[in-house]
Order: C-alpha cells, then sequence, then structure tokens
C-alpha cells in the first residue's frame, strides 16, 4: 500500500462514494518540475497532514477526509513563461463536505486558508457541489420569484434607490426622503450600506416612520416600494435587529455578508427566511475578491456563496461605464445567481454603481429582466428632485422594456429628457 503523502491524486470518476465540493484554483509560480508535488502538498494539508508525513494518520483518515486533486493542467508553462521556470496552472481539488459540514467558515478555511507550509499562490475561482453536498445548503427561501410576488412586478427589471445622503438624520427626515423617492413610483427602497441601527436612527426607529410614508404613497398612487432596512451588526444584534424589523412590518432586509460572513447570513435566512427577504450586500468584497493571483473569483464570492446561505438578491460589482475586463466578472456573478443549482431557487442580480437612466438599456440588453437596477445619486442628483429623479429612472425601464429609443422617449417625458441632458455626453 502506498504511503498517504502519495495519495492525494485521482480521476473525478474513482473518487470514493460521498459528497465532495470541488474546488477550481488558478494556481501560480509554480516550477513545472515541483508542480505535482506542491498541488499534493496543498491537497494534504488542507485536510489530514502537512507537508510532511506526521505520525497518527490512518488509512481511514485518508480515505474520508484527505482532498483530492482531480485536475493539474498547464495554462502557462513553465518554460513558457519565465526564465526562473514558474507557470500557472489550472488545478481542481475535491474537498470531501464532512470534513467542514454546513459552516462556511470551515469551508473556506479549508479552500483558501491554507497555512505558510501548503500554501501555493493560487486564486479560487469556481466550486462546484458533488453527491449530496448540495443538501448542506438551503439556500435562498425567496429568490426571484419571491420577490416579484412581494413586489407585484413582473416581467422588467426592478428599480431600487438607496436613500442618500447615506447617513446622519433621524428617521423622520429618512422617511420624508422615502416619501419623495417613493412617489416616483420606484419598487423598492433600501438603507444606504453605512446606515445601520444607531443611537440617531434605530432599525425598528426607521421601519415604522418609513413604513407610515409607504402607507401614504399607497393610499396616493395605489402601490407603494418595499423597504429594506439595514441590518449589518454583530451577529447577536443583527439577530435582534431581523426581528425588530420584522415586528415592525418589514418584509425585507439587507445584510452585509462580506464583512460580517457566510456564516452570520446563513443562520439569520435559515431563522428569518420565510418571513423577511434577505438582499445581500458586497461591501468590502474588493479586498477579498480582486488580487489578481490570491482570495476568491468575484463570480464566486458575489455569486455562488452567498446564494448558498440564502440570500434572495444580492448586489453585484458594477465596471465603471459598464464596461472593461470586469463586465465579465459581471455576467458570470449572473449566472452564479440563475443557473440550475439542485433545488436552490435563482436569485436576483443587483446592479449599481454610478448608474443613471443612461445604463438602462444596456443592462436590460446584456442581463434580461431579471435584474434590480440599484441607483443612489442617479435618483436624488436630478436637476428637479428625487420624486423626477425616480421617475425617470421609471420611465427609462418603461421605454426599454417597450424597444423605444430613450432620446425619443424623452420626448414625452420631461424628467427623463433632463435626466438625459444632465448624465448624458455633453457637446
Amino acid at each position: 500500500m502506498l504511503p498517504y503523502f502519495a495519495l492525494p491524486f485521482d480521476h473525478p470518476e474513482s473518487l470514493p462514494e460521498g459528497d465532495y465540493v470541488l474546488a477550481t484554483y488558478l494556481a501560480y509560480g509554480l516550477p513545472e518540475e515541483k508542480v505535482l508535488t506542491r498541488v499534493g502538498n496543498f491537497a494534504v494539508g488542507q485536510t489530514v497532514g502537512t507537508w510532511v508525513p506526521v505520525p497518527g494518520i490512518t488509512q481511514e483518515m485518508v480515505r474520508n477526509h484527505e482532498a483530492r486533486v482531480v485536475g493539474c493542467y498547464p495554462v502557462s508553462p513553465a518554460r513558457d513563461t519565465s526564465a526562473a521556470g514558474e507557470g500557472t496552472y489550472l488545478l481542481r481539488v475535491a474537498f470531501p463536505r464532512a470534513n467542514f459540514g454546513t459552516s462556511f467558515a470551515m469551508l473556506l478555511t479549508a479552500l483558501v486558508g491554507n497555512d505558510a507550509s501548503t500554501a501555493l499562490r493560487a486564486k479560487l475561482i469556481d466550486l462546484e457541489l458533488v453527491g449530496k453536498a448540495i443538501e448542506a445548503f438551503p439556500g435562498p427561501a425567496h429568490g426571484i420569484p419571491g420577490l416579484r410576488r412581494l413586489t407585484g412586478v413582473e416581467g422588467r427589471p426592478l428599480v431600487m434607490n438607496m436613500l442618500k445622503p447615506c447617513t446622519g438624520y433621524p428617521p423622520e427626515v429618512g422617511a420624508d426622503l422615502f416619501y419623495a423617492v417613493g412617489s416616483g413610483g420606484v419598487d423598492l427602497i433600501k438603507d444606504d450600506e453605512l446606515l445601520g441601527s444607531t443611537d440617531f436612527s434605530s432599525v425598528a426607529g426607521r421601519v415604522k416612520a418609513y413604513l407610515a410614508a409607504a402607507r401614504r404613497i399607497q393610499e396616493e398612487m395605489g402601490r407603494a416600494p418595499l423597504y429594506l432596512p439595514n441590518i449589518t451588526d454583530r451577529p447577536e444584534r443583527m439577530r435582534d435587529n431581523a426581528r425588530a424589523a420584522l415586528e415592525a412590518g418589514a418584509k425585507g432586509v439587507m445584510v452585509n455578508f462580506v464583512l460580517t460572513g457566510f456564516d452570520a447570513l446563513a443562520s439569520l435566512t435559515a431563522e428569518f427566511g420565510r418571513d423577511l427577504f434577505f438582499l445581500g450586500h458586497f461591501a468590502g468584497a474588493g479586498i477579498i475578491g480582486n488580487g489578481e493571483d490570491q482570495g476568491i473569483s468575484v463570480p464566486t464570492l458575489l455569486g455562488r456563496l452567498p446564494r448558498l446561505a440564502g440570500a434572495d438578491a444580492v448586489v453585484t460589482m458594477y465596471p465603471a461605464g459598464g464596461q472593461g475586463p470586469g463586465y465579465f466578472d459581471l455576467l458570470r456573478t449572473v449566472q452564479a445567481h440563475r443557473l440550475p443549482l439542485g433545488r436552490l431557487k435563482p436569485v436576483f442580480s443587483v446592479v449599481g454603481g454610478g448608474v443613471t437612466p443612461l445604463n438602462v438599456t444596456p443592462l436590460y440588453r446584456d442581463l434580461g429582466p431579471d435584474i434590480i437596477i440599484a441607483v443612489g445619486g442617479g435618483v436624488q442628483g436630478h436637476p428637479q428632485g428625487a420624486t423626477a429623479g425616480a421617475r425617470a429612472m421609471m420611465q427609462a425601464v418603461e421605454a426599454t422594456i417597450a424597444g423605444r429609443d430613450l432620446a425619443e422617449a424623452a420626448q414625452d417625458h420631461p424628467e427623463l429628457q433632463q435626466a438625459l441632458h444632465h448624465w448624458g455626453p455633453k457637446a
């Protein structure tokens, strides 16, 4: 029988029966003659052992708990890339789910938390759930169909405003902002991610004040936006905030899952997901997902993982100008939100960051109707005020769905015309 440290390589077809998370990496700076040794040490060191044999490891441990390297392919071979003989490799490693159960912290510790002795310069670019591994993750309770039922909106993108200014005002001031924006017809209004539950503005206080404004809008217009308060905080306080929001009448909440953690999000969705729609915010993702040769890819960090943790909608990175290398990441993130994933519901992709009515047509063309267009300054910064800014966004959506050019539609809508003039190309 081979010693344990010679066993971390296998074909996917030969994996022992069981449940695995199959992680795909780009590994950098590997000398060609040492590639298999290095990746083998990684598989062992991230599961049962270290880079050198240690006593106490049994064949049963190897069989049930050791990761398996099931693919190692040169992307840019050492002989072509560096005089030092270092190349880039596509690496696939199968990790037994038994090692981390339902814990995202333990899953990510195994996948990207490698210690110095087994470290690779590697970026996690994808993960797959093999066997019954997906059953450990209940996923979203509402997803795309649930939010469409809550809002009563079918067949088009939803429009969401994040209230501006971002923070620093009491609930009664925020209620006035809410009323102004909601009167313009948007579907959703959320807190800015910089506003938590504070001494000057508690979650419960905001929900009560903003829902009163929503009832006023409902009476005047026949429909009102759904409010999503930000409950991000310490774990125990997030539970209190979620309960307070629910008791005050909220239908949904927002959580920054990047900086509070996927386990915190999963705990909240498990407890409150049936009663509350969960919007996952990505603030802080740049420090985790943007490294060229380390960390976690954006489609995995903002696509697959929050969906597994139960988010019903996820804020994504919208590249500056809606173009460039980041746009491919956006497209792959949207795929991760929507492609079939066992019994897990598809989730809404929230696209924001510098969005104005000018972005509506290309967003709809590239991403389709199942998106939430998130706009902040593009509403509050309208020359005629927030209500006009909200109307301009809704007019842009209506025109886009109808296949009309925005400039043509603007001839019938002064709010849209002002927006296109204000944010459009200057002569």
